[in-house]
């Protein structure tokens, strides 16, 4: 079969990328505009250490979300769970430290750096659960303005969640969009690579089943023309084997159309068929777990045994076996007479043992 190229892997990159983008806008959130904002509030006297800390935190888990974004994994669902709860604890932190009024809460660069980090990490799962993460985040931040805030501050507050909450989970949506799209264009790719492995096997196929027809034809065709026209003797018993040779070549070409599980051992009866038309008692023992084998090796694994079968003239034993990486092929009968030459073989190793009384040959072929 000729060698294709593999599938193009659509949709790791672009969910790499994916990825990437969000932690990256979280990170720019952080130290490129609520940077200036956290070292202006250090200043002021009104700042309390609780605001460092969840500074902190909320880098470091910037932090482990970049360790795996680098290493191209995602992180295991355990990460994911405590990053959710560390950033709630966040949440709830800056929501009961900072004043009820609506403005410094709605514009605390606590708000939407939370929100950021939290698609960032849940990236990965349902947008159900990060919707739900972005409702939670809402409610603690709104949550005390509600208890004892004015109603403009209330208003205040309400417009910057909409906004900020909405465009977020907006961004969420789209990052959602972005994998349903990779994946269907790598499910696209796959379908499409194996309609191409398909198409390519029955080309070769196809190829393979005329050079085997035109070889029976340089065979078969003077066989039959010598038989008809009396030059050849079917009584001989080297024209008798050439028969028998051929038959079985032609019984095993037209097996491989048959649709069945095991194909080697079909093909493998159709030419023992043939034998027991000639006399000959065969006993075939098949075991293992059958399993789809290239042609190639298909043909070179019985080609030797069918050649020694075929001049056989007594009782033979044939014996198939599958094991986990190998597959094998064995023959005992009486040493024929004249000697068989087997075919050459290239993917199959062939091992033969012949003494006075009888001879042994056995095919084999391991899997890569």
């Amino acid at each position: 079969m000729p060698d294709l190229p593999e599938a193009i892997p659509v949709e790791r990159p672009l969910l790499e990328i994916a990825r990437m983008v969000l932690l990256a806008v979280a990170v720019c959130v952080q130290f490129a505009l609520g940077g200036p904002e956290f070292l202006a509030q250090t200043r002021l006297p009104g700042f309390r250490p609780i605001y460092a800390a969840v500074y902190a935190v909320l880098a470091l888990v910037g932090v482990v979300c970049a360790v795996y974004r680098l290493r191209r994994v995602s992180p295991p669902a355990v990460v994911v769970g405590a990053g959710v709860v560390v950033l709630l604890a966040c949440s709830v932190a800056m929501s009961a430290s900072l004043p009820a009024e609506g403005a410094p809460r709605a514009e605390h660069w606590s708000f939407g750096l939370v929100g950021w980090y939290g698609i960032a990490l849940l990236f990965d799962v349902a947008l159900v659960r990060l919707g739900l993460f972005l409702l939670v985040h809402a409610a603690v931040s709104v949550g005390p303005v509600l208890a004892v805030g004015s109603l403009p501050d209330l208003t205040r507050m309400g417009v910057v969640t909409i906004s900020v909450t909405g465009f977020q989970f907006g961004v969420a949506m789209t990052a959602n969009l972005i994998r349903i799209i990779a994946r269907t264009s790598a499910r696209s790719s796959a379908a499409s690579e194996r309609l191409r492995v398909r198409e390519a096997a029955a080309a070769a196929s196809l190829a393979e089943h005329e050079r085997r027809y035109a070889d029976l034809r340089h065979t078969t065709v003077p066989l039959l023309r010598g038989l008809a026209s009396g030059a050849l003797d079917p009584r001989d018993p080297s024209i008798r084997h050439r028969c028998a040779v051929d038959a079985g070549r032609m019984r095993r070409l037209f097996s491989e159309s048959a649709d069945v599980v095991d194909r080697l051992a079909h093909e493998l009866t159709a030419f023992i068929d043939v034998a027991e038309r000639h006399g000959v008692h065969v006993h075939l023992s098949v075991r293992g777990t059958p399993r789809t084998l290239p042609d190639v090796v298909r043909h070179e694994l019985l080609a030797p045994i069918a050649e020694t079968l075929m001049a056989s003239r007594a009782t033979a034993r044939v014996t198939l076996l599958w094991t986990n990486r190998r597959v094998r092929v064995s023959l005992t009968c009486p040493r024929p007479d004249p000697p068989v030459a087997g075919p050459r073989t290239e993917h199959v190793t062939v091992t033969e043992s012949t003494t006075d009384h009888g001879v042994w040959t056995e095919t084999s072929w391991r899997s890569p």
